[in-house]
């Protein structure tokens, strides 16, 4: 979860807890007559609004109002595995000033291209996720039916993931490369 999504997540819920805190307190002191000026209150002007031409339009875009922000909330939550952009980790020795990072889905889908290049490998995907708060680049292989034993990828899987380790020293990241037989992920055999 985006850090703003919590903190919208954190400021409504102590605004709606305020609120309700405040509803259930006048409502006490309205039933035991300690509301000032409960005498005088009147409450003909919602039954004139309900009745005014206006009001199903109001109505109808304060609903849609918030099916928006439902949605949008909704969304805002969905679980986003992809890492993105990482920076690398600064030296002391270091004399240039500035900043690197890497984009580890950019370097995931270059690996499974240069994977997908090797013979008994049909294809290969890449992609940066979090797993369990560690970021991982992760390629997944499909091998050719014709591979019979996993000798024969795994020198080319090896070679990969050690371009990976490589190419990314410094960066927190861990790599797993994933080999199945068919398009199916139920036959997937972890290498590293």
């Amino acid at each position: 979860m985006k850090r703003a999504t919590a903190s919208v997540d954190r400021t409504s819920t102590a605004v709606v807890g305020l609120a309700l805190i405040a509803l259930g307190g006048g409502a006490i002191a309205w039933e035991q007559g300690r509301f000032p000026g409960r005498e005088r209150l009147d409450a003909a002007f919602v039954d004139t609004a309900v009745d005014a031409g206006w009001w199903p339009w109001a109505l109808a875009a304060a609903a849609i109002v918030l099916v928006l922000l439902g949605l949008w909330w909704l969304l805002a939550h969905l679980p986003r595995r992809s890492v993105g952009t990482v920076a690398f980790a600064s030296s002391a020795d270091a004399d240039v000033d500035g900043r690197l990072s890497v984009d580890l889905g950019t370097a995931a889908r270059s690996a499974a291209k240069s994977l997908a290049a090797h013979e008994g490998v049909v294809s290969a995907t890449g992609r940066s996720v979090s797993d369990r708060g560690q970021r991982v680049v992760e390629i997944t292989a499909t091998l050719d039916p014709a591979v019979t034993s996993l000798d024969k990828v795994a020198g080319a899987a090896a070679q990969t993931r050690n371009d990976i380790v490589t190419s990314l020293d410094g960066t927190p990241a861990a790599v797993r490369i994933l080999l199945q037989c068919g398009k199916s992920r139920k036959h997937v055999v972890r290498v590293s």
